[in-house]
């Protein structure tokens, strides 16, 4: 699996485990933006990934970055942002066993996305270095 494959399986799956995150979204953690006729909001999904070539000790390695989408129909900010903070303190510090990683997930910044007569949006950027395995 790619190093960028690799990062959002890590946070997806870490965002499912989280009592938090999974008590008021249950399974609607997704890879993609929810089709047309998927469960009502709120829900999560993984956004862009980027990756930076760098090295590492001398190995080639990746600077990867992921954003994470929260929705909410909510009339106020509130649910979207209190979704994104247990999110972001679920993957914050987290060392996946497996994949590479060189050190803990990071969240680089947070934001919002309010737009009249649509859903509220909040993001999150997750940051991780791997090794190019």
């Amino acid at each position: 699996m790619t190093p960028e494959l690799t990062l959002r399986d890590a946070v997806l799956e870490r965002l499912r485990a989280t009592p938090a995150v999974s008590a008021v979204v249950g399974e609607k953690i997704y890879d993609d933006v929810p089709a047309d006729g998927e469960p009502d909001l709120p829900w999560i999904f993984a956004g862009p990934l980027n990756a930076t070539r760098l090295e590492v000790g001398g190995l080639p390695a990746w600077d990867l970055r992921l954003r994470i989408f929260i929705e909410s129909a909510a009339f106020d900010r509130d649910q979207a942002w209190s979704l994104a903070r247990a999110g972001m303190r679920a993957v914050e510090v987290f060392e996946p066993a497996e994949g590479g990683f060189c050190d803990r997930l990071s969240v680089r910044q947070a934001g919002d996305v309010i737009s009249p007569l649509t859903v509220k949006a909040v993001f999150f950027d997750v940051a991780a270095v791997m090794l190019d395995a």
